[in-house]
């Protein structure tokens, strides 16, 4: 006898209507239904539950259904898999997660793909000129094409309340009287940023901002506060 027909015989000789056996397993009465009629079968845990209703032994209720018991054998492994998948990622995220938190504001392309980390805007004065291949003005006919050196350790005020961060980008010679800049960064990653004059600048960023270039001491592990 297979589990459909067992299902409607032990639900009989209770004397339950499929309404009833539902509600004492909160489930439909459609769901009862539709596994008397073989459209589906209930999961181990409703199979459990039913042996115990019916006061039979799981082994003897699934007794003689073999197809159901390969399906519902292929099914716990199926969803054992799943688990495993999903325990997989929860353990990747939480990974990144502690990643991305330890690393933030370390490295530009950690910061770059950060998804915790916001896009900011923020100004900084530059320094009236940038040096060279090192500081090296003066190189032999052989050497390389002359190239920029990286603005290095630049104070970036991020907010009119003084908050800012130390970031160090490329960006070349600044035009005469465009000494400041307007930059978007991630963390450490500059996304964008352009020259712009003194008046550019917003009143109460100016008022807590340097008009000339201050050099900052050596960047330290301590936050700091222009």
């Amino acid at each position: 006898m297979g589990l459909k027909q067992q299902l409607k015989s032990y639900r009989l000789q209770k004397g339950w209507t499929q309404k009833m056996l539902a509600e004492k397993l909160n489930v439909s009465d459609k769901t009862i239904s539709s596994w008397e009629t073989g459209r589906s079968y209930p999961d181990i845990a409703l199979l459990l539950q039913l042996s115990e209703l019916f006061q039979i032994s799981l082994d003897e209720f699934l007794r003689g259904d073999t197809p159901t018991i390969k399906r519902i054998d292929r099914d716990l492994k199926v969803k054992k898999v799943y688990q495993r998948i999903l325990i997989t990622l929860v353990v990747a995220m939480v990974g990144l997660l502690i990643f991305f938190n330890v690393y933030q504001y370390r490295n530009q392309w950690v910061d770059r793909f950060n998804p915790f980390l916001a896009l900011t805007t923020g100004y900084a004065t530059l320094p009236a000129k940038v040096t060279y291949n090192g500081g090296n003005q003066y190189q032999k006919s052989t050497a390389k094409l002359q190239v920029p050196d990286p603005y290095t350790d630049i104070w970036v005020v991020d907010s009119p309340f003084g908050a800012g961060t130390r970031l160090s980008f490329q960006g070349g010679q600044a035009p005469p009287n465009k000494h400041y800049v307007l930059i978007q960064h991630k963390g450490l990653y500059v996304k964008r940023l352009s020259f712009i004059p003194w008046t550019s600048i917003p009143a109460n960023y100016r008022a807590i901002m340097a008009e000339k270039y201050r050099r900052l001491p050596a960047a330290t592990n301590e936050p700091v506060h222009h």
